[in-house]
């Protein structure tokens, strides 16, 4: 229970103040835009080689989540975001020195700037989240969709900002000037987080050898799946519009400031009427029953795309739109099912290992895309792999809510 009234008349500062960070911060939502501008800065054409940057990333975000989901439960939320603060702004300068070297020594200053990233969203997850649920305890669902429509936000935001900032600057200045506003935005929110004080009895803490439920371990199989395919798609969403925009003959400045921009910026729009929307909707019927329904308007959304993909780059833009405003639903409905399933008792280690799923599947989906684009040539089949995925994760989904009482007993 969270003390003091102090709590209950600013938890909408809080509120506030959450959306702001994940709105700044979700700048790195856009980072596919970057490719094409490295891709041609270092004259390249391997794109396994930078989306290694997001397998590096996620690969430490995989690691940090517990970590970092435990110490939210220990120290409170100020400690793994200003851990976050520092990182970003070590990342910024690194990224700043790429711009003077060839492209076989800047992936490894471009790495490395993956690797302190990969601290940045996990200490987001794991602190803001469950410090909203735990505040608005009787509506956590929309108070959870409000927070997370930040991300879907920052892609409005930014996606028609950041392609004028790198003509304006250059590619590197533009990610360090991002990373350092990123950084200020979220040591304000740490300051501002570190009164929030959580009162924990003891029976709330899960001692260290006590095993974690095998439902929980089941429920993270669909949620790797699905997350595998949202992020293959967002991880080369630039990219892949790219591609679809050539094969209709459509000029590359057209391609890279208008339709970009235009299809980056609308699904973010979409993506927060995609949370508000599963909010509601698993408010009404249940976040158990919204699980896998979720997931079966994402696969639908998906193969759209590519079924679409003959008929007009409009016809393709809207079934890509339909698949992000399905996607802004996700981490909603992951964020209910754990206390759903299983309580609000350390919500913050539970949500740690759960963004370490996530995070496994980030590492796979931009090394697996990439390498399956590099060998056929096409991005196309990067999105029929991401279709695969999602088809997978409802299969999955469906069984963990139908046999869930069979799972936990055995």
């Amino acid at each position: 229970m969270l003390g003091g009234m102090l709590v209950n008349r600013l938890r909408y500062i809080y509120l506030l103040i959450g959306l702001a960070t994940i709105l700044v911060s979700g700048w790195r939502m856009n980072i596919s835009i970057f490719y094409q501008y490295l891709i041609d800065y270092y004259k390249i054409d391997n794109i396994t080689s930078i989306t290694l940057f997001l397998v590096i990333s996620s690969i430490v975000a995989m690691f940090s989540s517990s970590f970092l989901g435990v110490l939210y439960d220990r120290k409170g939320s100020a400690t793994p975001l200003y851990i976050a603060t520092l990182m970003q702004f070590f990342s910024a300068f690194v990224v700043w020195f790429m711009r003077y070297y060839t492209w076989d020594k800047s992936m490894w200053l471009w790495y490395i700037g993956g690797a302190m990233a990969g601290f940045v969203l996990p200490a987001l997850v794991v602190t803001i989240n469950p410090t909203i649920i735990t505040i608005f305890s009787t509506k956590p669902n929309i108070a959870l969709a409000i927070v997370q429509s930040g991300n879907y936000l920052a892609q409005s935001l930014w996606s028609p900002l950041i392609p004028k900032l790198i003509v304006y600057l250059d590619p590197f200045t533009t990610l360090s000037l991002l990373s350092i506003t990123s950084a200020i935005m979220i040591a304000i929110c740490g300051k501002v987080y570190s009164n929030i004080k959580i009162e924990r009895s003891s029976s709330q803490n899960i001692s260290q050898s006590q095993s974690i439920p095998r439902l929980f371990i089941v429920t993270l199989i669909p949620i790797f799946f699905i997350a595998a395919s949202s992020i293959m798609l967002n991880s080369f969403i630039a990219p892949i519009i790219i591609e679809f925009c050539r094969s209709f003959n459509i000029d590359e400045n057209t391609i890279l400031l208008t339709y970009i921009p235009m299809a980056i910026g609308v699904a973010g729009v979409l993506q927060c009427i995609g949370a508000f929307t599963w909010g509601f909707i698993a408010r009404r019927i249940g976040v158990l029953k919204a699980f896998p329904l979720l997931y079966a308007f994402q696969t639908i959304a998906t193969f759209m795309i590519i079924s679409l993909s003959r008929i007009g780059i409009e016809a393709v833009i809207i079934a890509i739109w339909l698949r992000y405003l399905m996607f802004g639903g996700e981490p909603i409905i992951h964020m209910m099912v754990i206390p759903t399933l299983f309580g609000e008792r350390n919500l913050g280690k539970l949500l740690g290992l759960q963004t370490s799923s996530v995070m496994a599947s980030s590492i796979i989906a931009p090394l697996l895309g990439g390498i399956v684009r590099d060998l056929t040539g096409f991005f196309i089949t990067t999105v029929a792999t991401s279709a695969m995925f999602s088809l997978l994760a409802t299969i999955i989904a469906t069984i963990v809510v139908l046999f869930r009482h069979r799972i936990e007993s055995l």
